[in-house]
């Protein structure tokens, strides 16, 4: 019998939900099937048997696993696994041909799907958060019309059927026989009484994705000493190079102006590498490579795709990797080594008008630039003359743990000199 894990899939990631089982339970496979789809805090990754036996689901759809948690065996038909010591626990049976004994499903949680016994439920297709709404409000999931792809039910369609849809039936665990109740303690002195408004609103229960998010950057904030330095940056003749760029060859990978930046902070890591660099377990560990991240924005939250080798490759194989990793963001199909390993990130808000803002380091890393807006503004310019030219913010934030502001300071100078002079983006 061969157990088949939650893998892990990224440094950060901590468990992972089963989204749809690829084969029947009891089934044959073979090494290289895939056997389920489950959803990381990054992307939707397959993963395939290993072993050739008789496939037997331990957990159901929509259930969080924890990374090296068991969601599946691989096994003879007729193996028989033995029952642990110790009291047993009830089994939750995800089909009449498992085996006596065989793995059993993980105990249902508030994450996770309703039980087996609801065996319509288990057939309808629902994402996990419309599943979990479902139950919080005692919608039965199976009499909601889904709108997502292929029908599948989203978190708007439990929305509006709540107060349309009956109630779904309450299915209550066993329950040993309780216990005498101890004697009663001394009643303790009651609290003063704090008076605080009342908030009402809809919760929303976090996405996997956002979770991760939110305690990485909670971890940033509290850990990591953060300063931040901007600089003003003339853009006129790096807008018209790109124009010309893209104008030369239609049939070439388009060039943006965030593939531009990206291109200048590689080449200005390479000559301060204090800033391509990590604090970790009391040490400063500076990256041998210029490998940039580059912040997408989805739906539920950010990932951030690498660009590697960002100083060394091409301008024009900068917007190529770009663009090929921002389509397989947003349609949560990157591999693991295609989201880890940056060095460095850039986050650009320029498309939303933002005129600076301060990103938030990534705890892998030990800076982050933060890319605004492009507008004109009047600027004193040659022989003192007041002219119209196109500007943005950049602002890096740096760790000070690793670096001081003198040393962000000068990355920051060298940035803003390859910008304006974007034929250096071209060696």
């Amino acid at each position: 019998m061969v157990d088949v894990i939650m893998p892990k899939m990224g440094d950060a990631m901590e468990s992972g939900t089963l989204l749809a089982w690829k084969v029947k339970d009891g089934d044959p496979v073979k090494p290289g099937d895939v056997l389920a789809e489950i959803e990381t805090d990054k992307s939707n990754v397959e993963i395939e048997a290993e072993d050739a036996g008789i496939f037997h689901a331990s957990v159901q759809e929509g259930v969080a696993v924890p990374v090296g948690g068991v969601i599946a065996t691989i096994g003879d038909a007729s193996a028989v696994a033995q029952p642990a010591s110790g009291p047993a626990a009830p089994k939750i049976e995800t089909s009449s041909r498992r085996p006596p004994g065989a793995a059993r499903l993980a105990e249902p949680s508030a994450l996770s799907s309703p039980p087996s016994g609801a065996s319509d439920v288990e057939r309808v297709k629902a994402s996990p958060l419309a599943r979990r709404i479902a139950r919080e409000r005692g919608i039965d999931i199976a009499l909601v019309r889904g709108t997502g792809p292929h029908g599948r039910i989203i978190e708007a369609d439990v929305v509006a059927a709540a107060g349309t849809v009956p109630a779904a039936p309450r299915i209550l665990p066993a329950t040993a026989p309780a216990a005498p109740a101890p004697p009663a303690a001394a009643p303790a002195p009651p609290a003063p009484k704090v008076s605080l408004p009342a908030v009402e609103g809809d919760v929303v229960e976090l996405s996997q994705m956002r979770r991760v998010i939110a305690k990485r950057m909670v971890d940033s904030k509290t850990t990591i000493p953060h300063f931040y330095l901007t600089a003003d940056v003339d853009v006129e003749e790096m807008v018209a190079l790109r124009e010309k760029l893209n104008a030369y060859d239609t049939s070439l990978p388009k060039i943006t102006l965030n593939d531009m930046v990206v291109k200048a902070a590689g080449k200005a890591l390479v000559r301060h590498p204090e800033v391509n660099a990590a604090y970790r377990d009391g040490k400063i560990v500076r990256a041998t490579g210029q490998h940039v991240g580059i912040a997408v924005a989805l739906d539920d939250g950010l990932i951030v795709p690498v660009v590697r080798d960002a100083s060394t490759i091409s301008l024009r194989e900068v917007a190529k990797r770009s663009r090929e990793l921002a389509i397989k963001a947003r349609g949560k199909k990157l591999a693991p080594n295609e989201y880890s390993g940056g060095t460095f990130t850039v986050s650009n808000l320029g498309t939303f008008e933002i005129d600076n803002f301060f990103a938030i380091i990534d705890p892998a890393q030990g800076a982050i630039l933060a890319v605004s807006t492009i507008a004109k503004r009047a600027v004193v310019w040659d022989n003192d003359q007041i002219v119209a030219r196109r500007r943005m913010n950049v602002t890096l934030s740096g760790d000070h743990r690793i670096m001081d502001g003198a040393s962000g300071a000068r990355f920051l100078q060298e940035v803003k000199r390859l910008i304006q002079n974007p034929l250096s983006l071209l060696e």
